[in-house]
Parts: C-alpha cells; sequence; structure tokens
C-alpha cells in the first residue's frame, strides 16, 4: 500500500467516524456536518410488523430555521402517527390510494399541531396585548434563562419531510414535503437506471412558484425570483413548522420579536410581516408518488436512495453535475463499488471525490473549503 493509499484510508475512517455511519434494519444511514456547527438534519429506519404484514419506514428531515426543535418534533412525532394508522389497515385497504391519503393528512396533522399549539397560548387578539403580556405567554416558566416554551421554538423554526414506505408486497411509496431527494435505482447490463420519487419544493422550481403566485395573485413579494426566497426569506415552498410563513403577520411582527433565545439576525421579521399578506405562503401537503415492485426477485439490483439536498449541492460543485437522475446512477454506481460495505459511506466519499482527483473532505478536514457545507444525510436501503 502506497503512502498516499494510507492517507486515503485514514481520511475514509475519519469520514466514518465523523458521519456517525450506521446499518438500520437493512439500511446503511449516515448524517455528515464536518464544521463546528450543529447538525440539523435528521434521519428514521425502522421495520414494522402489522396486520398486514412487514412494512419499512425511512425518511430523511432537513431541519432549519437556526434550531432543531421543529425537526426534533417531527421526528419524535410523525413516524409513530403513521406507525398507527397503518396498524388499523387489512389487506383490503392497502392501495396507492389510501396510502397517498394516509401519509398526507398524517404530515398535514403533526404540522398543524406544531401550529395550534402556539396559537393556543395567546387566544383572542394578539394585536390588542402588551408586549409584556406576550412575554409572559410564551416564556418557559421553568427555564432560568427565560427562554421561550417549546411550543414557541418549535413552531419558528421548521423541516423538510421525505417518507418512503415499503409495503408488505414491495410497493413503495414516498411522499415530499421540501427539496430532499428520493430515487431507486435498478442496476441492468447497461448500468444504473434511476426513477425519481422525490418533488422539489423550493423557488428554483417554476412550477412551485406558479402555484404560490396562483394562490396570491397581485403579491409581486410573495417570491423573489432573484433569491429565490418564498416571501424573500426562505427557500422552500413547503415545509412543516415554519409558522411565520402560515399564520397571519402578528405572528412575525409582535411574537417572534420577543421570543428568546432571539431569532438568527437573517429573519427580517419586520419585511417578513410587511409581505405576509394572505398566509399560508409555505404549504404543508405532502407530494406522493408510488412505485409498483419488479415482477421478478431482483434483491441486490434494486437500491432505494434518500438524501438531504446537500448531497446534491455538493454533488454540483464536485463532478458539476444537477440533474437529479444522472445524480442517483452516480450515487447507486458508487453504493456497490469496492464492496458494499456501507453503501452511504461510498456515496458520500465518491460525491466529495472531484472531476480533477481532489478529495474535498481534505480540505474540510484542514478548515481549508472555504464555505459553509450545508448537512448532508443519505440513506440506502438494498431492495
Amino acid at each position: 500500500m502506497t503512502l498516499a493509499d494510507r492517507r486515503n484510508l485514514d481520511l475514509r475512517s475519519r469520514l466514518v467516524e465523523l458521519s456517525a455511519a450506521r446499518i438500520l434494519s437493512g439500511a446503511h444511514v449516515l448524517s455528515f456536518q464536518p464544521a463546528n456547527q450543529t447538525n440539523e438534519d435528521r434521519y428514521f429506519v425502522e421495520d414494522w410488523v402489522l396486520l398486514t404484514g412487514r412494512w419499512k419506514m425511512l425518511a430523511v428531515f432537513d431541519g432549519h430555521g437556526a434550531g432543531t426543535e421543529a425537526v426534533d418534533f417531527v421526528l419524535d412525532t410523525l413516524p409513530a402517527t403513521i406507525q398507527s394508522a397503518l396498524s388499523v389497515l387489512r389487506n383490503q385497504d392497502i392501495s396507492d390510494m389510501r396510502i397517498e391519503e394516509l401519509l398526507t393528512k398524517c404530515i398535514r396533522d403533526v404540522d398543524m399541531r406544531i401550529q395550534n399549539d402556539l396559537v393556543s397560548l395567546l387566544p383572542g387578539n394578539i394585536s390588542q396585548l402588551s408586549d409584556e403580556d406576550i412575554r409572559q405567554a410564551i416564556r418557559d416558566p421553568d427555564s432560568v434563562e427565560g427562554n421561550s416554551r417549546m411550543e414557541v421554538l418549535r413552531a419558528r423554526t421548521g423541516t423538510t419531510a421525505l417518507v418512503a414506505l415499503v409495503d408488505p408486497k414491495g410497493s413503495i411509496h414516498v411522499a415530499s414535503l421540501g427539496d430532499c431527494d428520493a430515487i431507486v435505482g435498478t442496476n441492468d447490463e447497461g448500468g444504473w437506471k434511476t426513477t425519481v420519487l422525490s418533488a422539489r419544493h423550493n423557488c428554483g422550481n417554476e412550477n412551485e412558484v406558479a402555484r404560490i403566485r396562483a394562490e396570491h395573485r397581485g403579491e409581486a413579494k410573495c417570491v423573489n425570483t432573484e433569491t429565490e426566497r418564498t416571501l424573500g426569506l426562505i427557500a422552500v415552498t413547503r415545509a412543516m413548522g415554519d409558522v411565520l410563513f402560515k399564520l397571519s403577520a402578528v405572528y412575525a411582527e409582535r411574537v417572534a420579536p420577543l421570543s428568546f433565545p432571539p431569532m438568527h439576525p437573517n429573519y427580517d421579521l419586520k419585511g417578513l410581516a410587511a409581505r405576509n399578506l394572505t398566509p399560508p405562503y409555505l404549504s404543508n401537503i405532502a407530494e406522493v408518488v408510488h412505485l409498483a415492485p419488479p415482477q421478478s426477485d431482483t434483491f441486490g439490483s434494486r437500491l432505494l436512495v434518500l438524501a438531504s439536498d446537500g448531497l446534491i449541492n455538493i454533488l454540483t460543485r464536485t463532478k458539476n453535475v444537477r440533474r437529479l437522475s444522472e445524480a442517483g446512477s452516480l450515487w447507486c454506481s458508487a453504493a456497490v463499488r469496492g464492496g458494499a460495505d456501507h453503501m452511504a459511506v461510498n456515496i458520500l466519499w465518491d460525491v466529495l471525490q472531484g472531476a480533477d482527483g481532489h478529495n474535498s473532505f481534505r480540505s474540510m478536514v484542514d478548515g481549508q473549503y472555504g464555505r459553509r457545507v450545508d448537512d448532508i444525510t443519505i440513506v440506502v436501503c438494498p431492495l
């Protein structure tokens, strides 16, 4: 083994350590943030044996808003909500339409709980309350530091949601809310072919921008297409939490400025309140895609890959790949290259390896990368 090989091996071992790579219920998972900052991504993998047979749920949640309160709540609440809804199904109830209704309802119900928990703290007309009234209503009585109640903290932060269910017959049902990515790769003699199962709910999606403009006619500032931000502040167009984009402007104008700890300085609350005329601007309605199982037993030749958008963002820099279908083929090829000891690590290692042979991870470790690295979470499940 050459010195360069040993260095690469050491670097890869460091990557495995930093990303907390593990295998859960047959899925290869990791979550990566090399900088000294909080990783706001979360993932979930679990098998459930229910009346209708064995189900597998896999999910990636990309938290945002300079806090993890919303994403942690969704991680703690949504899987159990989905499992409970599935547990009452009978075999005759399993259809694409029924599962789609179930997933969209569970996601919306959990999001509405976040909204309603905040609203319940301040019943009545908020505009008639004094600042001190609001402070007392939202203050956590058990916090020595004077922090706001958890209902407030989780409402002012948010998360995407990407949920995949594999049903007892092998069909895959993927619900998207936000801009995480899901693909299934199928290996045949011609290489890996990719089926995209997720939607891109952000302001880079012309269809999403058109939808928001149609829902808010005459509001030129509902989407800033130059910065690609909903209400000029947030990149996604659908999410859980992020209540300031869903409730009336008074919450951004009167409640959020009085919450503690203070919100991130990037949040222009006055500007947000001024542009918030006819909420909601963020949707909590997921899009669901279904994929039937193959006609023959192909275990090991198909891979389901879920990833937060940090993965494709890095890929566009290292290999100039932007189309998800093309990215998915690269991910699947990398996942099985050199053995399947940990497919998610294989993907991340390959993505960090530039076309010029330079590995971006080395720059990140040395503190010389020179730009913010978004959280990257990967879930790979052989099918």
